[in-house]
């Protein structure tokens, strides 16, 4: 009898270990994710919802990266092989889509949490039948304005070009700075102009742009901008995104044409501050002044990531209602979650005109070149605030247009 206890106990303890070495092993691998982004903006929002991620997987750690210039350094990053686990990734994008036909993007398009989203916001990510990022939030440009200086002269807000100059006009006549804007810094010039470029052309335009010097609707937003840029002061030019930020938040001027993601760093740099925000008013026509708008945060996964399925996992989390709701309500965008109703009350005016359909895509997201010919874009830009040379301008955007068509239609043909 004694042997065989011996014999069982021997055993029973063998069972253990086994088991023990089971559930040693069972037991997740410490990982870590790196997650670039280019939005300084959201670093807290994310780094919250990172917190609680990690807070539900202890064994995921991810890391926050945020760089200045940061969609160029990416594309550096990618071309020498040094790509992130995930990393913020916009449709319709001569980058992306580059990205997607060359591997260098996981295949999303069965993942469950895609459902989630807004059909007709997520579709924009399919090349080819796949789709290779997530839309989590959509951004709008609009007209910020001060709400004090407008019910102190009875302005009402414009839905007409003819109407807008009347406001601004009003405004410098009692002394009032009409328009803030960050002219030192080429990368802002974007969002003020392309609110014309994107209304005047539709996205085939961009397939073979042409002959810009002797185009009436080019001649028509060249014309108008340059007049928005006669109420600024020259003080505009030392002033980058920051600096225009902090102006209009202690109201040094009335208005400020500016993205939604711009909202939460100016209602910290002035919580008191009461303004609102309307459609930016490109046209005499209130039904063909569209918002321009994108996905702004849009998310991909490197296809050489080591971890795909924790990559999948943080994604399917910023999808689930509480995340995407505290997403949208702190940066100021429209959740393309199909269950978050609530936005800021101050976004109401361009709420209706994306629910509406009356939207515009960022038209830089259908040039061919990406991130370079948007550089390129923005650069000329301010030169031509500088000089408001028109001809020059538009002989060089046309020159740029060709280089970049000529180089896509190169890559074509080698493919």
């Amino acid at each position: 009898m004694k042997r065989v206890w011996i014999l069982t106990a021997t055993f029973l303890l063998v069972a253990c270990s086994h088991r023990q070495a089971e559930l040693i092993q069972s037991e997740p691998q410490p990982v870590t994710l790196e997650f670039f982004t280019v939005k300084e903006e959201t670093r807290p929002i994310l780094n919250q919802l990172i917190l609680d991620f990690e807070a539900r997987y202890p064994h995921i750690n991810i890391e926050q990266v945020i760089t200045p210039n940061g969609m160029s350094v990416l594309k550096t990053r990618i071309a020498r092989g040094d790509v992130p686990d995930l990393f913020i990734t916009y449709p319709f994008e001569y980058d992306y889509i580059t990205r997607a036909r060359k591997g260098y993007l996981l295949d999303l398009t069965t993942e469950m949490f895609l459902d989630r989203i807004q059909p007709t916001i997520q579709q924009r990510y399919l090349v080819d039948g796949h789709m290779y990022g997530a839309a989590f939030t959509q951004n709008a440009v609009g007209v910020l304005y001060n709400k004090e200086d407008f019910k102190e002269l009875n302005l009402t807000v414009p839905d007409t070009w003819d109407k807008w100059l009347n406001v601004m006009d009003t405004l410098k006549q009692a002394g009032k700075q009409p328009f803030v804007m960050s002219n030192k810094e080429a990368d802002q010039t974007s969002v003020f102009t392309l609110n014309f470029v994107a209304n005047a052309f539709p996205p085939s335009y961009w397939n073979e742009p042409k002959q810009l010097e002797n185009d009436p609707a080019w001649r028509d937003l060249t014309h108008k901008v340059e007049k928005i840029l006669s109420y600024i002061e020259p003080e505009s030019f030392n002033m980058g995104y920051l600096e225009a930020n902090q102006a209009f938040a202690n109201r040094e001027g009335t208005m400020y044409v500016m993205g939604t993601w711009a909202l939460p760093l100016i209602e910290k740099l002035n919580p008191a501050l009461d303004y609102g925000i309307f459609p930016v008013p490109v046209s005499n026509q209130p039904e063909q002044n569209r918002v321009l708008g994108g996905v702004d945060i849009g998310i991909g996964i490197s296809s050489e990531t080591d971890y795909p399925q924790e990559a999948k996992l943080f994604l399917a989390f910023l999808t689930e209602e509480r995340n995407a709701q505290g997403l949208s309500l702190y940066e100021g965008s429209i959740s393309t979650s199909m269950n978050v109703q609530k936005i800021k009350d101050t976004l109401a005016p361009l709420e209706e005109k994306v629910q509406d359909g009356e939207t515009v895509n960022w038209p830089n997201h259908y040039w061919a070149g990406g991130t370079a010919a948007e550089s390129e874009y923005r650069q000329y830009t301010l030169q031509f605030f500088y000089d408001r040379d028109e001809q020059a301008y538009l002989k060089n955007l046309e020159r740029m247009f060709e280089k970049y068509n000529n180089v896509l239609l190169t890559e074509q043909v080698n493919d």
